[in-house]
């Protein structure tokens, strides 16, 4: 099994030398020059220029972060106002302090050469996004440590470049909100939306309104102190924080804080379960807008940001209409639908906002019209979007889409900003290429995926469809009005344990998307530069990748789980919403199990592909024996998983896995020793053996006999 590790850990190093450098996000333009800078104790920064204070402190950083990673004891890793470049070193000229805001400049210029690095930047956001380029420029040899030999123009192709927490599923912590902003940054992501209130719970503190922290936040949420905390660390980065109040619906913590504002008397308390739930506020009463004015202005005093998120998603209406003076009130108003209520709601709502100097920011459902389907697709036919939205939404609200590219183009068509989510919710662990081939302008891309588990897909396919003859959906003024994209990171499957190995590294080809030209669109260079990425992500301190033995451990209570960890590397959790079908997860559930342990996207996987791809481009037999070693080897490992899971019965999963890996290797050593007069029934039955062990067990997928069966399916006798 060890030749076999090591074997795949090499396969790296024997591909062709790469035409693109190491980078993540790549830059918009670049040089490559074979005239590195080396680095020594002598190396030196200085900053010129009118900067932040923010500067000196990412530079001192960068300097710490340096020494880390060479190994190089510099003098000091602290850069002032004072500090100057020795004999050579980096000089870093800033023309103005930068302000972390929507389309602040975040360019930078960067030239490595063999006698010194200079970095020019606009802002010393610049600057900073200049650094995280620099620092995955390092490389070795025999001689030493250096930085390769570039010159760089960057620049973003998109202002908003986000990441969604949801914190009242799971509550992250503080040490998990900084490591995630620390990875942030690497990958140039400047928008933290931080989402704060839902049915499960609130999550700040609340001076004006107690009980919302004292009820409905079973004693966990950010004080005043530790939203300023989140938000200087944010700063530093360079990093906005928008925050999230979800209304009318997903408010069950704030109904069950303060009763009077709920649409329909009963009995409320904190829900446990994942979903969509009835509760809503009571957008008939002025005690409910007077108690959001109260509260969104005091958040809005918290996050100096100028965009505020109101939600406004999954209204299921129902309690609405369980409401008689609340249907009253509809007649009375002329609003005829539950959507037309709820946009009154979202008027009085942005004008709470619009009175603390704040632009709102909703999901899709604040424009959309509720219509059937077959209108729907009827009006795009016909290009009459404007009978796609609710006309009276206000044009400087922002929409956040994310049940499909009808709401994408509904908004542009229609002269609102938005912002796209749909293809980038990393909570339902799809494979990185799928979040890379998603764009925020999809009219440029020759191939598009739609998204199985968007809602609101009713014409998706015609929408492709169009796009694949050629045709350009929007105007080069329409397009401009996309402000960018979110991947989201909803937590109702995820604790500090596993959140990190949810986000990274696939979000950071969601950051390259946002960041970089459209036409960088290599899929497997992509994967080489992300696995490249997902080492420098653990040195910030993310844990995606040790947190996976430490899981086993404890499982197990042993110091060995090498031969678990071996079936492991072969498993990904189910794709989509699949886990939620049973229903039977709750904020309670252990979340230390199997499926919790695997990861999406695995690089095992990819690298056991690409191995067989090998063998099958090769004229002699000889790999044969090399293939067989490999499927003796997961025969043996079996038993020894097998015997540690009858010690351990949380491992019952794990097991079934393994016995799965063993059973393939079997059917595969047939294959390969099969005899003429057995190998047609041989290759037969592999077949129907990698088709019975790849089906879901404890909401895990063993992906080994997707790697190997184009190999397997392609053998001849020779």
């Amino acid at each position: 099994m060890k030749k076999w590790l090591f074997i795949l850990l090499t396969i790296g190093s024997t591909a062709a030398v790469a035409q693109t450098p190491d980078l993540m996000p790549l830059p918009a333009h670049y040089t490559l020059s074979s005239n590195p800078y080396r680095i020594s104790r002598t190396f030196s920064i200085e900053v010129q220029g009118e900067a932040d204070p923010r500067m000196y402190r990412e530079a001192s950083r960068f300097f710490q972060r340096l020494s880390e990673r060479t190994g190089i004891f510099f003098k000091t890793w602290l850069v002032n106002a004072t500090s100057r470049i020795n004999e050579s070193g980096l000089l870093i000229k800033v023309q103005r302090k930068g302000k972390v805001e929507l389309g602040d400049d975040e360019s930078y210029q960067l030239q490595v050469t063999s006698s010194g690095i200079q970095l020019n930047a606009v802002t010393d956001i610049g600057a900073i996004r200049g650094l995280e380029t620099l620092i995955q420029l390092i490389g070795s040899d025999a001689n030493g440590y250096f930085f390769h030999g570039i010159t760089i123009d960057d620049r973003p192709r998109f202002s908003w470049r986000g990441l969604l927490i949801s914190q009242p599923y799971h509550f992250m912590t503080m040490d998990v909100i900084k490591r995630t902003l620390d990875a942030m940054a690497a990958v140039k992501m400047n928008v933290l939306h931080f989402y704060i209130s839902d049915d499960q719970g609130y999550r700040i503190e609340s001076k004006v309104f107690p009980r919302l922290h004292e009820l409905a936040s079973d004693g966990m949420y950010f004080t005043y102190e530790q939203v300023k905390e989140m938000l200087d660390y944010a700063h530093q980065r360079g990093i906005r924080v928008v925050p999230e109040i979800d209304v009318p619906g997903h408010s069950t913590a704030i109904i069950y804080a303060y009763p009077h504002l709920a649409s329909v008397k009963r009995e409320y308390t904190l829900q446990d379960h994942w979903g969509v739930f009835d509760p809503t506020l009571d957008p008939t009463k002025e005690t409910t807008y007077t108690f959001l004015d109260s509260l969104l202005t005091e958040v809005a005093s918290l996050f100096p940001d100028r965009y505020f998120h109101i939600g406004g998603d999954e209204n299921t209406g129902r309690d609405w209409k369980r409401n008689p003076e609340i249907q009253s009130f509809m007649k009375a108003k002329g609003l005829n639908t539950t959507l037309a209520l709820q946009n009154y709601f979202n008027k009085r709502v942005r004008g709470i906002l619009e009175k603390n100097g704040k632009t709102a920011v909703g999901w899709d459902e604040v424009l959309m019209k509720e219509i059937n389907d077959s209108t729907a697709k009827k009006y795009f036919e016909e290009g009459r979007y404007d009978q796609l939205i609710e006309t009276a939404v206000p044009k400087d609200m922002v929409i956040q889409s994310w049940r499909g590219m009808e709401a994408l183009l509904s908004s542009a068509k229609n002269g609102y900003k938005s912002i796209l989510s749909k293809g980038y919710y990393i909570d339902l662990v799809q494979p990185a290429s799928y979040h890379y081939l998603n764009d925020p302008i999809p009219f440029r891309n020759e191939v598009i995926i739609p998204d199985s588990e968007a809602n609101f897909n009713r014409f998706e396919s015609n929408i492709v469809e169009k796009i694949k003859k050629g045709e350009r959906l929007l105007s080069e003024n329409e397009e401009k009005l996309i402000l960018g994209g979110e991947a989201t990171m909803w937590t109702e499957h995820v604790t500090t344990e596993t959140m990190d190995s949810r986000i990274w590294p696939r979000t950071g080809v969601i950051a390259e998307r946002l960041w970089s030209p459209p036409h960088v669109r290599d899929v497997d260079d992509m994967y080489r530069r992300m696995d490249i990425l997902s080492i420098q992500l653990e040195a910030l301190g993310c844990t995606h990748i040790k947190n996976r033995d430490m899981m086993l451990r404890r499982l197990t209570g042993m110091q060995d789980v090498h031969a678990l960890a071996n079936v492991v590397q072969f498993l990904e959790p189910v794709q989509g919403y699949q886990r939620n079908k049973l229903n039977n997860f709750t904020r309670f559930s252990p979340y230390t199990l199997t499926v919790d342990i695997a990861a999406p996207d695995q690089k095992e996987v990819r690298d056991l592909k690409q191995k067989f791809q090998q063998f099958r481009q090769r004229t002699d037999t000889a790999w044969k024996q090399e293939a067989r070693e490999l499927f003796y080897s997961w025969i043996a490992n079996d038993r020894i998983v097998q015997d540690i899971a009858k010690r351990t019965p949380a491992l019952a999963d794990l097991a079934q896995h393994s016995a799965h890996l063993s059973k393939l290797a079997i059917s595969s050593l047939r294959v390969l020793n099969a005899s003429p007069a057995s190998f047609a029934s041989e290759k037969k039955e592999w077949m129907t053996t990698a088709d019975g062990v790849k089906k879901p067990i404890g909401h895990c997928e063993l992906k080994a006999g997707e790697a190997i069966r184009d190999v397997i399916s392609s053998l001849s006798l020779q």
